[in-house]
């Protein structure tokens, strides 16, 4: 049995014994094979109370980490991690508590429950649930039923069950029915039947959606956000592309990649160009170190430019995926201004540009400074200019003592950089968690 499957025997082992639950789908070959991103528990609110201390220290007993946590109004989700020398063993768990919009209620736990059935080794739900999870919330936002479950809605669309909830939730007779009327119309039917039947629940449902999201906004730390820095030859790209693999399905959609800044603004030279302030702007930017000395001022005014898009663009590009469990990379961040000052040609003194950046610009939650020896880096590309490489490696070194950085000479194989990444960036996450949860 590999680690993946016996850390699923050992989670739905404890949900059989303490939790009133269902698998809602894709559980056919768990636990020797999970073929979704994610593994979809339907629970009560009160199962799920009484489990989650036993849960959280299952896992963490279990020598798993759990690298993000979500707790929103509808859904917790624990993305738990176990990284090997050369490999990532990953297991995204998904607790619903009910199918919901802004927290107007389609359908709850019990209701899902009651037509819940068991397969020897978990209990999951019948094709009506799992039909009704999916249709109700897509259509209530105005999006069509996926086309891959197309089998489940053949098997359920006419099933008594599922005609009620629709005629309760939708106010419509069938499912082709509903696919005519638009998603804001069908929400409005929803919120009038929960107006009916349980006003003050409703009242209460939407208040603890609005603190939700409001808090896991603010908050942003239920996913994370980690940037590369260092000199061309460290092998940054390399490393990236290793590590987004090494994360599998868990992250495959669910990261962004960004390059040097969040990019609200496009290039300063093209925005001096449209202006009318510069005729010509240079744009070859294979030879990034192209440009010539530019003068403080010059300095100062690139920097202010540059800022803005940090400050800004953080809080419009990166905390809306930051707030949900996405993961954001920078190739590069605003740490390159400090190491690279011809990069960016902004000239200024490397300790003006750390205490600048720790007071103004939004911080990334880890920041690698990926670099080899000087010997090394001209060894993988001569090109480079020798005494670029002391500079750039020295204000590394530089940042390397301050807290929030992670230096990793990158001098043998790829896959040791990232282990070494991934045993830091686990580590931290699982530990920021287990105090979320009010564990010490």
């Amino acid at each position: 049995m590999t680690e993946t499957a016996e850390h699923i025997s050992q989670i739905i082992g404890l949900l059989n014994d303490r939790a009133d639950y269902a698998v809602l789908r894709n559980f056919e070959d768990l636990p020797d094979k999970n073929t979704s991103r994610d593994i979809d528990i339907i629970i009560t609110r009160e199962s799920l109370k009484r489990v989650k201390p036993s849960l959280v220290k299952m896992i963490d007993e279990s020598g798993w980490k759990i690298i993000t946590y979500l707790n929103s109004d509808r859904l917790v989700t624990f993305v738990c991690a176990k990284n090997k020398t050369g490999s990532t063993e990953m297991v995204q768990w998904d607790f619903f508590i009910n199918t919901s919009v802004f927290g107007i209620l389609l359908m709850d736990a019990t209701e899902f429950l009651a037509y819940k059935k068991f397969n020897g080794f978990l209990y999951y739900v019948g094709v009506e649930g799992q039909f009704l999870d999916k249709y109700l919330y897509n259509r209530a936002v105005g999006s069509p039923y996926p086309e891959k479950y197309y089998q489940t809605r053949k098997e359920a669309e006419h099933l008594p069950m599922v005609l009620e909830k629709l005629r309760t939730a939708f106010g419509v007779k069938s499912v082709e029915e509903a696919d005519k009327v638009k998603g804001r119309k069908l929400l409005l039917r929803a919120i009038g039947f929960n107006l009916r039947r349980r006003p003050l629940k409703l009242l209460m449902d939407v208040m603890r959606f609005l603190y939700t999201f409001i808090r896991n906004y603010v908050c942003s730390d239920t996913a994370f956000s980690i940037g590369f820095t260092g000199p061309d030859g460290a092998g940054k790209t390399t490393v990236i592309n290793l590590l987004i693999d090494r994360l599998g399905a868990v992250f495959k959609k669910a990261h962004v990649y960004m390059h040097f800044r969040p990019t609200l603004f496009g290039n300063l030279g093209d925005v001096a160009q449209s202006a009318g302030v510069k005729k010509n702007v240079d744009r070859n930017y294979d030879q990034p170190h192209r440009g010539g000395r530019t003068s403080v001022v010059s300095s100062l005014l690139r920097l202010a430019y540059y800022s803005v898009d940090y400050v800004v663009g953080y809080f419009l590009k990166v905390k809306p995926h930051t707030r949900i469990t996405r993961l954001v990379i920078f190739d590069r961040y605003f740490t390159d201004i400090i190491c690279d000052s011809r990069r960016s040609r902004i000239y200024l003194p490397a300790r003006f540009l750390y205490w600048y950046g720790k007071l103004i610009i939004p911080s990334l939650d880890y920041n690698v400074l990926l670099s080899a020896s000087t010997e090394t880096i001209l060894r993988r590309k001569a090109e480079l200019d020798k005494d670029e490489v002391v500079c750039i490696n020295e204000k590394i070194n530089y940042l390397a003592g301050k807290k929030g950085y992670l230096l990793v000479m990158n001098e043998h194989t790829p896959d040791e950089a990232v282990d070494t990444i991934f045993q830091h960036v686990y580590s931290e996450q699982h530990r920021k968690n287990l105090k979320r949860l009010g564990v010490s």
